[in-house]
């Protein structure tokens, strides 16, 4: 069977989650400018990025995930490209790591993307494209990361499957692996304190390249496809 296709961005109806992070509100930008009516979500309010609707929600609550569908839907009449740039990040070795550090990233990170990607599918136009950032922390995992490598890794692997089981339809999932971005994810921690990190990429930079890569069909963006060694 064929591999999903490219699609042109001018015209789509897009949902973008996470969209109150710096990649998440750029990513909105760039979809706009090439054309799309967005849909943005995220956990405080949005302005200024052109989007059509901005839907408050927690997608680590089921019927929050429900509405976000059902308000995306109804605010563009269907859905062919979704964005899924949400998560939160700690820092902590695994020795001093607890049940309860663990359960919150693997919830936001791992568990409510994943419900999201198979909730949000089936509404998904055939031809149209799943854009999940997982992020360069699958490829090089760092010390005091354990749970957050693991929680993208997973969904990095989920990636793959759900591409899959959606070919028939041809939806493309992609895996997107950013290096270091410039969003100050690493400054709000839920807990403990980040590395020293050297200079990172300018969030327009990479969300050019992630628009340009659901344009073009690719299914993976790999580090290395943001100019990282």
């Amino acid at each position: 069977m064929a591999p999903p296709a490219g699609i042109s961005i001018a015209g789509t109806r897009a949902l973008v989650v996470g969209a109150t992070g710096g990649l998440g509100s750029a990513i909105t930008e760039r979809l706009v400018a090439g054309g799309a009516r967005v849909v943005t979500s995220g956990r405080r309010e949005l302005a200024g990025v052109g989007a059509t609707l901005h839907v408050e929600c927690d997608i680590t609550v089921s019927s929050e995930r429900e509405r976000l569908i059902d308000d995306t839907i109804g605010a563009l009449d269907g859905i062919d490209i979704v964005v899924i740039a949400s998560g939160v990040v700690g820092f902590a070795p695994a020795t001093v790591m607890r049940a309860a550090d663990i359960a919150q990233l693997i919830a936001v990170d791992l568990a409510a993307p994943l419900a999201l990607l198979g909730e949000v599918a089936p509404a998904v136009e055939d031809g149209g494209a799943i854009a999940v950032i997982t992020g360069a922390i699958v490829d090089t995992p760092i010390p005091g990361t354990s749970t957050y490598a693991a929680a993208k890794a997973g969904l990095s692997s989920a990636c793959a499957v759900v591409r899959r089981e959606l070919r028939p339809r041809r939806i493309n999932v992609i895996d997107v692996r950013p290096p270091h971005t410039e969003t100050g994810l690493a400054d709000r921690a839920v807990f403990g304190s980040a590395p020293t990190f050297p200079a990172g990429l300018s969030p327009l930079v990479v969300a050019e390249r992630i628009v340009r890569g659901i344009a073009d069909g690719e299914s993976e963006l790999a580090p290395s496809a943001f100019g990282a060694a």
